[in-house]
């Protein structure tokens, strides 16, 4: 069965799209990680259909949708300082030592011993109280005979706390850390808001001069059809005696020049549907496709509107991602400042400890040569646990550092305030940026706007004439010449008409984006698009 005028259908981005395929353009077998969608045939696409495409397809969108993942992971991993530690160690000793001492016993002493200890410590957010709580316990067992237990069994526990009074209080690194990396996967979020923008602004320039193009390649073909039918007529007449060879040559010349200038539109025309297919369709591109996309959007639709600047610029400075960019590096600034300013204090921190020891134990087998007095308690280890509530031990005080002349420091807080002014001075000049970004996109509009209406007045003039000179060169009264050059007349107000309505388009879009409210306007919500493709 033939396949020619067979239509499939095409799923892209969630949209249900037909695609015409004919038995001339059969789909390309190309390897690929994933199916991708058969570039050939034509795809009609309204605006809207555009811009959800190219927000799931186009690659760039996709590299940046990264950028708030790893940030984010940064802001998780700043708070990984905080995490609590467990810490433990566990040793085995062996010694064997000559002794010449007759206390000792013999002529060595051999000691043997089983320690260990474990525990948890930490770092509190915020108030940067660093803590430590352990507990630990051994057996040593020794020839030595003058003590009294062998094996010997001690454990105990203490905690640990000491906190900054002046220096890295509050302001010390890890918190520091963590509130810059939030502050920066804030401003990687207002990134991808940007390029979220940005791209769907590219899209709609794109869209609106594909328009442009097939217009302007319509326009061209029809001018090489008159000039083409205005070559016979004038054939025709030098047939007849009626015009000389020279009107012939000039009306041939005319066609050459015309075909000429559909060549241009033509190849104007195929270079914008890459634009647009690379835009909308990403790396489904290759390089055998023959896909041509058809808007649907009528680009002569014209509502003139009025655009209230002072309005415009408030709802840039609340609306534009590169504001809030900017206000974020301020934040940061400001943070590092802090604990810039901080590391010039002197250390000054408070400690405490708090711990309690027992000891239990086997009486000694070897004779003790000092006898007297009774062991605290026997028994094995766990009866060391027991005793712990006769050996209560604490350590409270302050411990002081000032370094001199703090050099280091010093330079840091000074760099620390250059930056913290330059993220500043930074700040103002884009609003002055946006400012002058909205004066000028609300002016393009307004231009564009009135440019729509004297170049239709211009076209229907020019095709009025052209008609005056047609009905002219009828009666004997005008030349090929002429009426060529009425032609032309009209071929470039058309042109300049469909430019008038190019810029319109894209001026009410770089007005939305100048102004920050393209997502708005077009129904797009970040949370939408950010999840990776």
């Amino acid at each position: 069965m033939s396949t020619r005028g067979f239509c499939s259908v095409l799923v892209i981005s969630g949209l249900l799209l037909p695609l015409s395929l004919s038995a001339e353009d059969p789909p390309a077998q190309e390897p690929s990680l994933t199916p991708a969608p058969l570039l050939h045939g034509t795809l009609d696409l309204s605006l809207d259909e555009a811009i959800r495409m190219g927000l799931e397809n186009n690659l760039d969108v996709q590299v940046e949708r990264y950028s708030p993942m790893i940030a984010d992971l940064d802001y998780d991993a700043a708070w990984g300082a905080y995490d609590p530690e467990f810490f433990a160690e566990f040793t085995k000793r062996a010694s064997t030592v000559p002794t010449a001492s007759a206390l000792a016993g013999g002529r060595e002493t051999r000691t043997r011993s089983r320690e260990g200890f474990g525990g948890l410590r930490g770092v509190l957010p915020f108030i940067s109280t660093e803590y430590s709580g352990q507990f630990d316990g051994a057996r040593r067992k020794t020839t030595l005979q003058f003590e009294t237990f062998s094996p010997e069994y001690t454990s105990g526990w203490a905690v640990d706390v000491s906190q900054p009074v002046l220096r890295d209080l509050i302001w010390n690194q890890p918190w520091t850390q963590v509130r810059s990396t939030r502050l920066l996967r804030d401003s990687s979020a207002e990134d991808f808001r940007r390029a979220v923008m940005d791209e769907i602004q590219q899209i709609e320039d794109a869209y609106w001069t594909l328009i442009a193009a097939a217009e302007g390649l319509r326009v061209a073909n029809k001018s090489l059809e008159t000039a083409a039918a205005l070559l016979e007529q004038t054939k025709t007449q030098y047939e007849v005696g009626v015009v000389s060879k020279v009107e012939v040559t000039e009306a041939e010349a005319g066609v050459s020049q015309r075909e000429v200038d559909q060549i241009r539109a033509e190849n104007q025309y195929r270079n914008q549907q890459d634009v647009l297919i690379d835009l909308v369709l990403g790396p489904n591109l290759r390089a055998t496709s023959t896909l041509e996309l058809r808007p649907t959007d009528e680009p002569d639709d014209f509502v003139p509107y009025e655009v209230e600047v002072e309005s415009a610029v408030s709802s840039a400075f609340e609306s534009r991602p590169e504001y809030a960019r900017a206000r974020r590096d301020v934040e940061r600034e400001e943070v590092e400042n802090r604990f810039a300013r901080n590391q010039m204090l002197p250390e000054l921190d408070g400690i405490f400890r708090y711990g309690e020891t027992g000891l239990s134990g086997e009486l000694n087998p070897r004779p003790n040569p000092f006898p007297g007095g009774s062991p605290r308690a026997q028994g094995d280890w766990d009866q060391s646990l027991d005793d712990f509530d006769d050996s209560p031990q604490y350590v409270y005080g302050a411990r002081l550092s000032i370094p001199f002349p703090n050099t280091t420091a010093r330079a840091n807080a000074s760099k620390s305030e250059i930056e913290l002014t330059r993220s500043r001075t930074t700040l103002r000049r884009l609003e002055q940026q946006i400012i002058i970004e909205v004066r000028q996109a609300a002016r393009n509009l307004k231009a564009s706007q009135e440019g729509i209406v004297a170049a239709r007045n211009a076209r229907l003039a020019a095709a009025e004439q052209l008609r005056a000179e047609e009905i002219r060169l009828e009666y004997g009264e005008s030349t090929p010449f002429d009426v060529l050059q009425r032609e032309e007349d009209l071929v470039e107000r058309e042109r300049q008409e469909i430019e008038a309505f190019q810029s319109y388009r894209t001026s009410v879009t770089a007005l939305d984006r100048a102004q920050g409210t393209i997502l708005r306007n077009r129904n797009i919500e970040i949370a939408d698009v950010a999840p990776l493709r």
